[in-house]
């Protein structure tokens, strides 16, 4: 019997061991294939993409600056003009949710502004719970509805209100038990395409102009730039520079898109690329897509990550193409695999389950490899300095480098390839949505005036000046809130 079992374990011992070499073995082999094609597509892409059309390159994440973004606008609202492409407004919205009555009043503001001083002919969306008409007292009542005959009367024909059911996190009692209600967002497919919009925030100009991304990407937003270190930013430009050998000028890359949209050319391929360095677990992307496919624990990596990614979508603006079968996705797949996790909410479903930085890249990679002609990139990130920048990033200077050159591994550099000098009024005069975002600060509706959080510079600090200038830009951008919601009053 010990003899037996003696042979039983020698040969189990022999079937692990044969299994793990033809693993090993088959992992070296397409690990070899991979980075053999990857280099091939590399170097095909560099040579080749001033001539291409409709062939999209999948090893990269793409990054549009602002000038590029203004530019596609110009060129679609000069074809409207010449009469070769009436733009139908009636088919793209702003949109907003509301779950708490607090949150009512912002709503108002963004539309009237969106409407009245920045003439937008878009839908303008409210996306309002019906729990807020059902539970309110009669006094809260009276003044909910005084706010929403208000926002209709914007424009009656232009403003849509809808109820809605809550999506609510069972046994969850924060404040962001409701957040995943969000996700209706992508349910709104009598529209071509929306920007969705948090109302907790300042929003300085029009945004029209993110209607007219190219019309293949279905998400685009701005990236979490605050989770980022001064060494993430120096990683991000040695790659640029050194490892891909691509110039970190942003300049050099805006004037080859002008010409190319003015050409009606495709730009895709000439935008600039979001180093690997800040969302992959190495440096060489191979690696990356044969982890994903060979690990056992290939659907952790995707979710988190062996090198937990910094670097994520920002949920409170957002670009999307809604569509049936995305929002199906989410309401049967994604959702109730997030349901009743702990302390996950829409910005946790949005880059775990349905736009991982990570995952991007490998089911790019994966459906080009088989269709190479038919593969179109779906996502897009925004310059965040003008579309995701945080109140609280006014008052550090340690955000200064970053918000100063929003595209990701690109600086704005001048003729000597210096920095071109910028100060925060520069960047401020640029950003378009400002996120309240400054704790332990509360959010400014919940304070009488701004006497009650006034920034203050105190003491004779070194860099006084530059505090003081801070403190006056996030001042007047507050002051400039607080008057503003005197349009919500009886």
């Amino acid at each position: 019997m010990r003899l037996v079992s003696k042979r039983r374990v020698r040969f189990i011992v022999f079937i692990l061991l044969a299994a793990s070499t033809v693993f090993i073995v088959s992992r070296c082999i397409v690990h070899f294939q991979y980075n053999e094609e990857i280099k091939y597509y590399k170097k095909y892409f560099q040579q080749k993409k001033d001539g291409l059309q409709k062939i999209y390159n999948p090893l990269e994440i793409k990054e549009i600056p602002r000038q590029t973004i203004d530019d596609l606008y110009a060129k679609r609202l000069d074809k409207e003009r010449k009469g070769n492409e009436v733009i139908e407004w009636s088919k793209l919205a702003y949109v907003n949710y509301v779950t708490d009555a607090d949150y009512l009043c912002n709503t108002l503001i963004i539309f009237n502004d969106l409407k009245q001083r920045f003439g937008t002919k878009a839908k303008l969306v409210l996306l309002l719970s019906r729990d807020i008409l059902d539970s309110s007292i009669s006094t809260e009542l009276g003044h909910i509805n005084s706010l929403l005959a208000k926002i209709r009367a914007i424009d009656e024909d232009q403003v849509v209100i809808k109820l809605i059911d809550n999506i609510v996190k069972p046994d969850d009692t924060t404040s962001w038990n409701e957040s995943l209600t969000k996700l209706l967002v992508f349910n709104q497919t009598e529209f071509d395409r929306v920007i969705y919009l948090d109302n907790d925030a300042a929003l300085r100009s029009s945004l029209d102009e993110l209607f007219f991304l190219p019309q293949y990407i279905k998400f685009a937003a701005p990236l979490t730039y605050w989770f980022l270190s001064e060494h993430d930013l120096e990683k991000s430009y040695h790659e640029t520079k050194y490892r891909e050998k691509q110039p970190i000028n942003l300049k050099s890359y805006t004037k080859v898109l002008t010409t190319r949209i003015n050409k009606g050319q495709m730009i895709y391929n000439h935008l600039p690329s979001l180093p690997h360095a800040l969302y992959l677990n190495s440096n060489n992307i191979a690696q990356d897509i044969i982890s994903s496919t060979f690990s056992l624990f290939s659907l952790f990596d995707f979710q988190s990550g062996r090198k937990a990614s910094k670097l994520k979508f920002a949920s409170n603006l957002m670009v999307i193409n809604p569509s049936k079968e995305a929002f199906d996705e989410i309401a049967h797949v994604t959702l109730p695999k997030i349901l009743n996790k702990k302390e996950k909410y829409d910005m946790d479903l949005i880059n775990e389950e349905m736009y991982n930085l990570k995952r991007i890249i490998y089911n790019q990679f994966m459906f080009f490899r088989k269709v190479r002609k038919l593969f179109e990139p779906e996502v897009l990130v925004l310059p965040f300095g003008r579309y995701g920048l945080l109140t609280g990033s006014l008052r550090n200077p340690q955000h200064y480098p970053m918000i100063f050159n929003d595209v990701l591994g690109y600086k704005t550099l001048d003729e000597n390839g210096g920095d071109v000098s910028r100060d925060l009024n520069d960047t401020v005069a640029y950003s378009k949505y400002i996120h309240f975002s400054d704790y332990p600060i509360l959010k400014p509706w919940l304070y009488h005036s701004t006497k009650d959080f006034k920034c203050i510079v105190e003491g004779k600090a070194e860099d006084h000046d530059a505090e003081l200038q801070a403190c006056d830009i996030w001042n007047s951008i507050y002051a400039s809130y607080i008057q503003s919601r005197e349009i919500c009053s009886v």
